[in-house]
């Protein structure tokens, strides 16, 4: 399966924290279907969204390089500039944090918070690819996002459950899925590369 690279210099990031921390320069692309003929359109109305999927692999080696998916929601009605940060996000993929490779997901609405689990693989020069999905659930409670590590196999492996997501109005809502990439360390020297493949949207008809 053809991959693509995506590339994020030092100094970048997706993050936000109290009581002023709103950093947007990581590097996102939008992969349009010129770019991944199979992809599915990559925005559409957040009522219709049903998954988004991707796999990634790259040399981690500075505290918090990550790459994964990532997930704006914008007002339906909104003419702000698309390169400024939306108020509400969501990223998951992996993160480098302390010495090893962790399945991160961080969720913005509209401060951010963080979970991570560990990610076990033998060697980053491995080539090693994981695959994430995010996919709409609905269950006796509600409308939720599920969060997944999916595993050669096929498996999936529960990460988190979001919650937030339907619950403020959700048909005034658009959703951008991107693929993602980042590296906050200011004094890393050269440039992260993150390969990504398999990425595929799906929405309701």
């Amino acid at each position: 399966m053809a991959s693509l690279t995506i590339s994020a210099g030092p100094n970048t990031d997706i993050w936000r924290k109290p009581p002023h921390a709103d950093v947007w320069n990581g590097t996102y692309v939008i992969l349009t279907l010129a770019v991944a003929p199979t992809a599915g359109a990559s925005s559409g109305a957040l009522q219709n969204f049903v998954s988004a999927k991707a796999s990634f692999t790259f040399p981690w080696s500075e505290q918090y390089d990550q790459a994964g998916l990532l997930l704006s929601f914008r007002p339906t009605d909104s003419s702000s500039d698309p390169s400024t940060a939306p108020p509400k996000w969501i990223k998951t993929g992996i993160e480098f944090y302390n010495g090893h490779p962790m399945l991160s997901t961080v969720a913005a609405a509209p401060w951010a918070d963080w979970s991570v689990a560990p990610l076990t693989v033998s060697s980053p020069a491995a080539e090693t690819w994981t695959t994430i999905t995010i996919e709409k659930a609905v269950d006796e409670h509600g409308v939720s996002l599920w969060v997944y590590l999916v595993l050669d196999s096929g498996e999936k492996v529960a990460l988190r459950e979001i919650c937030w997501v339907y619950g403020d109005k959700p048909e005034h809502w658009t959703l951008e899925v991107s693929a993602m990439a980042a590296r906050p360390q200011k004094g890393a020297t050269s440039d992260l590369k993150v390969e990504v493949k398999g990425f595929e949207v799906k929405w309701a008809e």
